[in-house]
């Protein structure tokens, strides 16, 4: 299968030569084992010699009781020189008190360099307590758009690339695009079925709905029953199809706790782990006030389109209404902290980041419009700039001396 390289890949390779442990996180099938499979291509072609790369499964059993009885012992079986051995352990996640052993490899050998993967947040974060200092942390997501892009035609990847953006400008330029249609037809592909890499690279439609089914059932299985117990299990699968159906709006935690069965509480104890397992993504108010923040309901979307529609047995007659704002979601938090606004009267505003010293709204709508909500957070909060992303209109208005800009989903702020 040909190798897409990842947005992370350049970063990443800056760090091969240093100390420092890499750590890989992100959800099950986000290509992982491919993109440390390709660290080991990169580091061959700096001239590392092949027998000082070590790629390292801990998905096998023996192997990880292994590393787990001794764990010198098996490092030290490896190294075959004084020269600097390089360490590909994947799925480290399984490792009984991973951060310890991790710890004691880093401190016990000058001339190893870790690098690991791990399919969720939650377990690999834990690392950090033990490796303070010692590890810098990558995500891994499913594909953005402009991967996504590089699997259909790489001219489209290079046209993405230049409709970003470039918010150091005072004077942002618009230019349009004559293949403005094309963009936003393969845009509908990707938010039918999502971004996962094998799931992208299939062409039969068909596969892809049994693969999205495959992805969900392994998800199932694995983390959730190992997270919960298999008396949460199906609790869980009702709290992820409530979710699809309400993502993007407001969490009300009593009517997710109806359709689960799960009590308030857990309600709320879950969706933070959902997140850690790369499964939703939770965005929190923006408020001034600390206190008012951390008492109002957080909203909730995605991380993978496909999984998404899944969960709502919809691949054929979607609204992309709330997909799209998903989308404008998923891309901006690759780059951005997002919250969104809304006051008590709900007046709301779907998207906020803070650009160094400006406050920069979004707001979402297939058709463009500048609402009142909208006028209201410009007259509140006087930023120089605003966004309200379309599916084919291009504008320029001025609103109290703030520049706000009409443009289509697939520009990139």
């Amino acid at each position: 299968m040909v190798y897409i390289e990842r947005d992370i890949e350049k970063e990443v390779e800056k760090w091969l030569d240093s100390r420092e442990i890499i750590a890989i996180r992100g959800p099950r099938q986000s290509g992982k084992t491919t993109f440390i499979l390709r660290m080991k291509e990169i580091l061959k072609n700096k001239g590392v010699k092949e027998e000082r790369i070590h790629y390292i499964s801990f998905e096998d059993d023996l192997v990880r009781l292994r590393f787990e009885e001794g764990v010198k012992e098996f490092v030290e079986f490896y190294l075959t020189s004084d020269k600097k051995h390089y360490f590909l352990l994947d799925e480290v996640q399984y490792i009984k008190d991973v951060g310890k052993k991790l710890k004691l490899v880093f401190d016990s050998f000058d001339n190893t360099k870790l690098i690991i993967t791990g399919s969720s947040s939650f377990d690999l974060t834990s690392l950090g307590s033990y490796l303070v200092g010692r590890i810098i942390f990558f995500n891994l997501q499913p594909f953005s758009f402009s991967e996504f892009l590089k699997t259909k035609d790489k001219r489209f990847e290079n046209l993405y690339k230049k409709l970003n953006l470039n918010l150091e400008r005072e004077d942002i330029t618009i230019k349009k695009t004559v293949f403005l249609d094309e963009l936003n037809k393969l845009l509908h592909e990707y938010l039918t079925f999502g971004s996962y890499p094998r799931i992208v690279l299939e062409k039969d439609f068909g596969m892809k709905k049994e693969l999205l089914k495959n992805l969900f059932i392994t998800y199932i299985e694995k983390d959730i029953v190992a997270m919960y117990g298999i008396k949460y299990r199906e609790k869980v699968v009702k709290l992820l199809k409530a979710i699809a159906s309400i993502s993007g709006s407001v969490v009300n935690y009593e009517i997710l706790s109806t359709h689960s069965g799960l009590k308030y509480h857990e309600v709320r104890d879950i969706l933070p782990l959902l997140e850690d397992s790369f499964v939703i993504s939770i965005v929190k108010p923006f408020y001034k006030n600390l206190m008012n923040e951390l008492r109002k309901n957080p909203k909730i979307y995605y991380v993978d389109y496909g999984m998404r529609n899944y969960m709502l047995e919809n691949f054929e007659n979607i609204s992309f209404d709330k997909l799209y704002e998903n989308f404008i979601h998923n891309e901006l938090k690759r780059k951005y902290q997002i919250k969104y606004w809304r006051t008590t009267a709900k007046t709301e505003v779907d998207f906020i980041i803070e650009y160094k010293k400006d406050i920069i709204p979004i707001e979402i709508k297939v058709k463009p419009k500048i609402t009142r909500s909208f006028r209201s957070f410009i007259q509140h909060y006087k930023p120089t700039k605003a966004f309200i992303m379309g599916l084919n209109d291009f504008d320029k208005k001025n609103i109290n001396n703030c520049n706000v800009f009409i443009l289509p989903f697939v520009y990139q702020i």
